[in-house]
């Protein structure tokens, strides 16, 4: 959302796209020479491209834009164009973006969150029904006017909503994980399909994880299954590289999170090589 709003004030931008990485780099969404990419993988043709995955890197290939590794996307996004300066106003947002993407996250911002870390527990980037909502989040972000976001009414309206989905979620997860030493396992295969709460309320209710995989169902593909796997942001200690090891599965993502969508008969295997590599086994 704020790689968006950011492009939106020193592009000229005129319809915004949204699609999730794995489809996007299997070739689906036409891509033309008047696009601009953010957070996502390259795909060529494309007028301006910017990213921060390591999965993603480029070798020997020529682009415009820019990549390197970051806290977030719109920080690659923000250093581009502030060379002279001029988009100072934006530090405080920039930061708060860094903070939020890379999980710099205190327990209190995960039990009890508000401003900026609240309003991006709203955004489910799974449910294309919620685009009017990402595109008025957009709206008010371009604006960079912390005080009239948080007082939005649909934005608080969706923060009050997500408070009551939260606390939902954060039973279902009680129910359905384990610990497997030093990994938490949450199976929500066939027993829950509510709404996504806070995606680090695992390592609050969980402190002994340092990693945590979450096994779900793939609902745009029956024939897959959704493996999501992430290091605690509360014990940084494990050194396995989440992307790298997602990419064994044909997904990808960041050392400290990312995903893959096995078939679903070979979701059994994947998942025991997957926690055997977090608990630095050898299988």
């Amino acid at each position: 959302m704020v790689s968006a709003a950011l492009l939106s004030v020193v592009e000229d931008v005129t319809r915004y796209r949204f699609i999730e990485p794995g489809p996007f780099q299997a070739g689906e969404g036409e891509v033309t020479a008047e696009d601009l990419i953010a957070n996502l993988p390259y795909r060529a043709g494309c007028l301006l491209w910017f990213d921060h995955h390591i999965t993603n890197k480029l070798k020997g290939v020529d682009f415009r834009g820019a990549w390197r590794e970051a806290p977030s996307a719109a920080r690659v996004v923000y250093e581009y164009y502030n060379k002279d300066g001029s988009l100072g106003a934006w530090a405080e947002l920039i930061a708060e973006t860094d903070r939020i993407d890379s999980a710099a996250l205190t327990m209190d911002d995960i039990r009890n969150p508000n401003g900026y870390v609240l309003v991006s527990m709203t955004v489910e980037g799974k449910r294309p029904q919620d685009e009017p909502y990402w595109l008025h989040l957009i709206n008010l972000l371009r604006r960079n006017d912390r005080a009239r976001l948080l007082k939005d009414p649909e934005v608080e309206r969706r923060c009050e909503e997500f408070k009551l989905i939260n606390e939902e979620y954060g039973q279902a997860l009680s129910l359905y994980s384990d610990l497997v030493g030093n990994v938490l396992v949450t199976d929500f295969r066939k027993v829950f399909h509510g709404e996504p709460g806070n995606r680090f309320l695992a390592y609050a209710l969980f402190p002994k994880c340092d990693t945590w995989v979450k096994i779900s169902d793939y609902a745009a593909d029956p024939s897959r299954v959704h493996l999501a796997v992430g290091h605690s942001i509360f014990s940084r200690a494990n050194p396995v590289n989440v992307g790298e090891l997602m990419a064994k599965f044909g997904g990808g993502g960041h050392r400290g999170a990312g995903t893959c969508r096995p078939k679903v008969e070979a979701a059994e295997i994947a998942l025991k090589e997957i926690i055997g590599t977090l608990k630095n086994e050898s299988l």
